[in-house]
């Protein structure tokens, strides 16, 4: 027999509510409760396996979903491709085996046509979701067994693997069309200036003055103070307080 199910969606009948580890005796007996129910049967759920098991955590980033998701939309997973979808609306890294989904909680609630009571409860929520490979699961169990994977100790292990691979810059680039278009006359300064500070975040100054003569450096620092690219402040750090 083969059950699928959303573990917040049983208990709490939506998935903006995240599960705690007490919620999962809860689950157990729920589902022990329904099988019951349905066809007078008692499968003991230490016997129980799991064949797939989405990881999810909703952080609360106010008016920056979409921030985030384009900082993300930047970045590189190894052996992992990215894509951004739902008019930038969702940020994914996946391949053959495995995905990670970042996307805007309340905008997936509002094109489900959800209850006022939880889009308004989805409002500023960057969703995580994590769905592992195979070869994943298994480091934890070997026989894919329900109760060594459903518990905080997975959850943990996978969500800061996740987290610890993403980057935030000092500062995020805050120009746009309408900036380029107001500065259209110093377009190439423009382009000269981006080149330099790309080479700047990779290279530490005495390797960069072995690129440039001594004048053509000087030139280079004038000219970066003289076409400042507005810049906004970081993006603060993901993080899972539980």
């Amino acid at each position: 027999m083969s059950l699928q199910v959303s573990i917040p969606k049983l208990l709490y009948g939506n998935n903006v509510n995240q599960i705690t580890e007490t919620d999962i005796p809860r689950f157990f007996e729920r589902v022990q409760k329904r099988l019951f129910q349905l066809f007078s049967i008692d499968i003991p759920h230490l016997e129980w396996s799991i064949s797939r098991a989405d990881i999810c955590w909703n952080f609360q980033v106010g008016n920056n979903v979409g921030e985030y998701v384009q900082m993300l939309s930047k970045q590189k997973f190894p052996f992992k491709n990215t894509r951004i979808y739902n008019q930038d609306q969702t940020v994914e890294f996946y391949n053959k085996s495995s995905r990670i989904i970042l996307y805007d909680k309340q905008r997936q609630m509002q094109k489900e046509k959800a209850s006022s009571e939880i889009i308004e409860q989805s409002k500023g929520i960057l969703r995580l979701e994590i769905r592992p490979s195979v070869s994943d699961v298994k480091k934890f169990s070997v026989t894919k067994n329900a109760i060594e994977l459903l518990n905080k100790s997975f959850f943990e292990y996978m969500t800061g693997r996740v987290l610890n691979e993403f980057k935030y810059p000092s500062s995020e680039s805050l120009m746009d069309l309408s900036w380029l278009m107001e500065n259209r006359e110093n377009i190439s300064k423009i382009e000269t200036v981006l080149g330099f500070q790309l080479l700047q975040s990779i290279f530490d100054e005495p390797a960069l003055r072995q690129l440039y003569t001594p004048s053509t450096y000087a030139n280079r620092k004038n000219l970066a103070k003289k076409i400042a690219i507005p810049q906004g402040d970081c993006l603060d750090r993901l993080a899972i307080n539980s």
